[in-house]
Order: structure tokens, then sequence, then C-alpha cells
């Protein structure tokens, strides 16, 4: 033991000393001196995953008399910009892709293409898009409708035109039924079941009524499409007071209603008129 304990120490002794190294100081790094962005003053928006009303966009050809820009990328709905605020008929909601709109500015630079031509060619891009995109719906309700007024139409009209017709048709039937209280005897609302000369009845039907016709048809149609919306049930619109809104019934029309309207345990999903109390 004692034998191992001396070489041990004799191997520690013959080892050289290590010089330490003198540490040099590194050069302290300033920060970065701060220069003003041409951007900080910019007011960033956030990119909306369904913007209202982003209908998309189509590639338009923007035809000149030098040549043409193919397949130019025109979209609507994702930006309107408050400062530049107009008709949407004049390009306002439009967004045109970067490129396009240098490649025209040269060539207005170079003298193929006169600034006003391109802003002709554009507004007539505005034009063939605005209804394939349903521009019209982002437009205001009261602007739409005057303008529909002094056209005589618009495409808002002649969408819902097909249910206005469904509607006058009913308001026929309605009326002719109601002139026969005898064969007819029996009138639904939405308060519920009535008989047909009940003063409720005659309260909400008109005193009078003839189909609108002509100027008469394009009025009522606009009041109908611009106040009213035909994929509901509700026949609530501006002059909508103006057609027999009852459900004229016979009485076994009116005993087939009542039972669609009653449950399994009679219990009644309809009211009664209080006044009238029809009988059935």
């Amino acid at each position: 033991m004692p034998k191992k304990k001396q070489k041990k120490r004799s191997r520690r002794a013959g080892r050289q000393p290590v010089a330490q190294r003198e540490l040099v100081p590194q050069p302290r790094m300033s920060d970065p001196v701060e220069t003003a962005s041409p951007a900080d003053d910019l007011e960033f928006w956030e990119p909306e995953p369904a913007p209202e009303f982003s209908r998309g966009g189509a590639a338009v050809d923007l035809k000149f008399a030098t040549g043409t820009m193919p397949a130019v990328r025109l979209g609507f709905g994702e930006l309107f910009a408050q400062e530049r605020r107009g008709p949407i008929r004049e390009g306002w909601g439009y967004t045109v892709e970067l490129p396009a709109v240098l490649e025209l500015l040269e060539r207005i630079g170079d003298g193929r293409v006169t600034a006003h031509d391109a802003r002709s060619v554009l507004l007539k891009s505005v034009d063939l898009l605005y209804d394939p995109l349903r521009c019209w719906e982002a437009e205001d309700p009261d602007d739409l409708r005057n303008a529909c007024l002094e056209a005589g139409g618009c495409v808002l009209c002649e969408k819902h035109r097909s249910w206005f017709d469904g509607l006058l048709a009913k308001a026929d039937d309605r009326w002719q039924r109601l002139q026969q209280p005898e064969k007819y005897p029996f009138a639904a609302g939405r308060q519920g079941l009535h008989e047909t000369s009940c003063s409720v009845v005659r309260r909400e039907m008109p005193s009078d009524y003839v189909r609108p016709t002509g100027e008469d048809y394009v009025v009522a149609l606009n009041a109908f499409s611009h106040t009213g919306d035909p994929h509901s049930s509700s026949e609530d619109f501006e002059g909508s007071r103006n057609y027999p809104r009852f459900e004229v019934m016979t009485p076994e029309e009116a005993r087939a209603w009542i039972a669609e309207r009653t449950g399994p345990k009679g219990g009644r999903n309809y009211k009664r008129c209080q006044r009238c109390a029809p009988a059935l």
C-alpha cells in the first residue's frame, strides 16, 4: 500500500504547470443607429379570410388600339378605400394587379396608350364584372333602388321577378275567392283562423285589388325587390297591404288546414278568432 501511494505522488510531481493565457477584453458592439423608414407612417390592415362583399375576381383582356394586355386580374370586395369612396360602377371596391398597372403606366409613358383610353378600358372592365361578381349587393340600398326606378329595372328586380309573379298569382286567386264568401267561408292569416266575413279579414284586406300592369307593375316589382326577402315565407314588404294576404278556403280546405296544425294529442298550433268564432 505505501509503495502505490508513493508512485502516485511521483506522477503528479512530473506534470508541467500550464501557463494561463491573459484574457483580452472584447470590443463592445454598439447598437445600430435607428433610421426612419418610409413605411413607419403607413397604416397596415390585416387580411380578412372572407370579407362581407368579397366576390373574387376574373382575368380580363384590356384591349387597346395598339395592342391587348391579356388576362389582367381584376377583383372586387377585398378593399374599399374610404379616401376615394365613390360609385361602385366607377371602380370603388375593385382591385387590379400591380404588375398590370405598372405595365399600363409604361404604355402610357411611351405613347402607346393614352390616359383617356386607359381609364375608358378599365371602366368597361368594371361594367363587365358588375353583374357576374354581384357588385350591386354592396351598393347603398336607397341609391340602388332610386337608380332602378330611373332605369325602369335592375339586376335585383330581374332576380326577384319570378317570386313576385308568384305572389301576384296567389293574390289573384285569393281576391277571386274573397268575392265568393258562400263558397269560401273561411280565411287563415298569421293571427289564425277567421270567417271570411270577419271584420279583421276585411280590415287587413285591400278594399279593392287590381293586378298591377305596365308602369304600376315596374313600381310594384321595385318595392318588392328592394324591401322584401323572397327567400322567406313572409310577404312583408313595402306595399304588401295592397295585396290579398289571407288564405281563403272552402270548409274542406279549412278542415285540412286545421288538421295540419293539430298535434297527435290534440294540441292546436293555431288560433281561432274570438271575434267571429269560426264554426269548425
